[in-house]
């Protein structure tokens, strides 16, 4: 589908169509009658693959169903070891080495468009076409651990290592 008035060139996010520039859209306002045709002149249209948003035939309440756009699948690999190590006379002693790795395989996650807790709705609002930070509607180029502003308890940041050493008495 080839954009002619597309305002992020359809790298980020969900590509926004001007007006009646895209040929799906149009059909679809067509179908819905003369009202949704004078909207999506209006308002444009946003266009993923088969999937559509148009905006309601003016005077009409509009809905969409759930799932309509997906987002990037979420995946996370950490990994843990841990040895606890005896000594003394009678084993009284003992020292606990742990190795911890977060985000192993260092893959980039991305938030959801409205980002969790902390976010705000700024990449969901269609109304600002390029977003901020040059993501578009639909987009948030941030990891989550950013996105909500707690990197502890966060998570799709980059590879984390870290070891540890306990002694018990």
């Amino acid at each position: 589908m080839k954009a002619f008035n597309n305002t992020n060139g359809g790298d980020t996010g969900i590509p926004y169509f001007a007006g009646t520039s895209n040929a799906s859209c149009l059909k679809q306002a067509q179908a819905n009658g003369a009202l949704a045709v004078a909207s999506l002149t209006n308002l444009g249209c946003y266009a993923n693959g088969s999937s559509l948003l148009i905006p309601p035939a003016l005077g009409s309440l509009a809905y969409s169903g759930n799932g309509l756009f997906r987002g990037m699948p979420y995946y996370n690999v950490d990994f843990s070891v841990t040895k606890v190590f005896g000594f003394g006379a009678d084993q009284r002693y003992k020292a606990q080495f742990r190795a911890e790795a977060f985000n192993v395989f260092n893959h980039v996650n991305v938030s959801n468009p409205f980002g969790g807790p902390g976010g705000d709705n700024s990449f969901t609002d269609p109304s600002a076409l390029a977003g901020a930070g040059g993501g578009g509607f639909g987009f948030r180029n941030e990891t989550p651990d950013i996105t909500s502003s707690n990197a502890v308890l966060g998570s799709g940041g980059p590879r984390a290592i870290q070891l540890g050493m306990k002694i018990i008495f």
